[in-house]
């Protein structure tokens, strides 16, 4: 082959690369989680930034990145209090015309014909312990809430924060307690203080995130939310492009809030917040109530094809979800040959065979259940779901 002709086709098979690889970074890459019995199953990022506080994001990216990942609905947390919102601070945004709702705006009114739905919040961010960080969602108007934190002063933030939650509450706010597990707030161990309690009890603090993307998994706040009735939830946090926190590339997702609403609207989310109908996903993990996660498990996992012999019984299964499910033979299926461990990665198709423990006796049934304990999914701090794959033929 001539030199130039083998140069031509180098050239053309590195173009082919470039237009392939070009080509692939346009895929979305999407969560997909099935909906359940009576509900719509909503994937939220409960708590995220811009650049209207210390983020480095614009508002308006932020939507484009929830359609790009399939996230539903994204809660808008911008920092209220003067001090982090940076980008006012040093002159690039005229104070006078920016005030603390104008991401929201601003992403509300992008998000209208995109199908995402763009929750009103904001972030009280006490850097002293208690009460620490809350995020306040479905608020009217971040102004006052942000000016009650600002007129405490720097050197008095936890009596600022006080104020600036109890001013949102009025406004008919959801509150979170945010990363209860953050380093610089527990070095060495999460800790319910007495103020979070008294929250509780006065029914301020609705919900504990229990996953947020810088500190990974609280289970003491998962246990805590759990014993009180409080809402699960979860956000990544961002300040940063999302391709610069979450390794597409590698397969990872953003963690999300899995919210099961009676419909796909605002007050759909709110109801079902209100109402603890929410689990987490995050890290190939899910954490959630029982009640929740078992249709969820019965949704993700879809008995494709049951083959039966006199002694042999064949069953065909798919994982409809980009959730995995990491199944462990439990007790209840002793009769049963079948495997012990079975690992049902996202969309894979796995072929599961059973026996009687002699394996020439024959099946004498038409209904099999299965028990296993799902080894991701947590109803409580190191609670595995216990959970039953039923097979009629």
């Amino acid at each position: 082959m001539a030199q130039n002709d083998m140069k031509r086709i180098l050239s053309l098979a590195a173009a082919l690369l470039l237009a392939a690889t070009a080509l692939s970074a346009q895929v979305r890459h999407e969560m997909t989680v099935p909906d359940i019995p009576g509900f719509v199953t909503l994937k939220g990022d409960m708590h995220i930034h811009t650049t209207f506080s210390d983020g480095t994001v614009w508002p308006t990216t932020r939507i484009d990145e929830c359609v790009w990942e399939g996230i539903d609905v994204l809660c808008i947390t911008d920092h209220v209090d003067a001090r982090l919102q940076k980008y006012t601070l040093d002159g690039t945004f005229n104070p006078e015309k920016v005030d603390r709702n104008t991401s929201f705006r601003m992403m509300e009114k992008y998000a209208r014909d995109k199908g995402i739905l763009v929750v009103h919040g904001g972030e009280i961010t006490s850097q002293i312990m208690p009460p620490g960080h809350m995020n306040v969602l479905f608020v009217n108007d971040n102004n006052p809430v942000g000016a009650a934190m600002d007129a405490a002063g720097k050197n008095r933030q936890p009596e600022g924060a006080d104020a600036a939650v109890r001013v949102a509450r009025n406004q008919g706010a959801f509150v979170t307690w945010n990363h209860p597990n953050w380093c610089r707030q527990a070095p060495d161990k999460t800790v319910i203080y007495p103020e979070h309690e008294q929250y509780r009890k006065e029914g301020i603090i609705n919900g504990v995130e229990i996953y947020n993307w810088w500190d990974g998994y609280c289970k003491e706040g998962h246990h805590w939310a759990v014993e009180n009735g409080l809402t699960l939830m979860s956000g990544t946090d961002s300040h940063h492009p999302m391709f610069m926190d979450i390794d597409f590339l590698a397969g990872e997702l953003r963690p999300a809030t899995l919210i099961f609403a009676k419909e796909r609207t605002l007050g759909g989310v709110r109801e079902a917040l209100d109402n603890q109908r929410t689990a987490v996903f995050a890290e190939g993990k899910v954490y959630g109530a029982a009640e929740l996660l078992t249709p969820l498990l019965d949704a993700c996992i879809v008995v494709k094809k049951v083959t039966k012999t006199k002694t042999k019984l064949t069953i065909e299964v798919y994982n409809c979800s980009s959730i995995p499910v990491i199944l462990d033979k439990a007790p209840g299926s002793e009769q049963w040959q079948i495997s012990r461990h079975v690992t049902l990665h996202p969309f894979e198709h796995q072929t599961l065979t059973l026996y009687r423990l002699n394996k020439s006796e024959p099946l004498d049934s038409d209904v099999f259940d299965l028990h296993y304990t799902v080894d991701n999914f947590f109803t409580d701090a190191d609670v595995k779901l216990p959970w039953v794959l039923h097979i009629e033929k």
